[in-house]
This record gives C-alpha cells, sequence and structure tokens, in this order.
C-alpha cells in the first residue's frame, strides 16, 4: 500500500529514499518540485513530478543531425 503524507517535506522526514530521490535530481528540477510542495504527498508523486519537470531549459531543434539552441530573444 502507497503511503500518503501531507507534502514534501513531510514525506523527507518519513522516507529517506525520497529525501535521497530529491537531492539527486538537477537543480532546476529541485526548484521547480520545491515550488509544487503542497502538491507532492507520495513517493510516486514525486518521481511523476521530476519526470515532468526533467525536460530540457530550451527548446532544441535538428537540423541536418545537429541540434542548436533558439536564437536569443531581441529586446
Amino acid at each position: 500500500m502507497r503511503a500518503y503524507y501531507r507534502d514534501l517535506y513531510v514525506l523527507f522526514r518519513h522516507d529517506s529514499r525520497a529525501q535521497e530521490y530529491f537531492d539527486h535530481l538537477p537543480a532546476h528540477v529541485q526548484d521547480r518540485i520545491s515550488a509544487q510542495y503542497r502538491q507532492i504527498d507520495s513517493m510516486d508523486q514525486l518521481e511523476r513530478f521530476a519526470a515532468r519537470y526533467h525536460a530540457p531549459l530550451f527548446p532544441l531543434e535538428g537540423i541536418g543531425g545537429q541540434t542548436f539552441l533558439p536564437p536569443p530573444v531581441q529586446p
């Protein structure tokens, strides 16, 4: 049976695996998850949020087998 907790930080106190998993995520993923800490009530939910936010920070475009970042936005 899956355990549910009030939020991410309560989950960390009761499940050291969750804290370890979170600590090994990239910083930008940790930041996005932390901003939504009240919605994360289980290890399964933490893994789903991590998968959702683990996408690249910038859209990449492949041209001729090479990958390029989009051009910078001019103010």
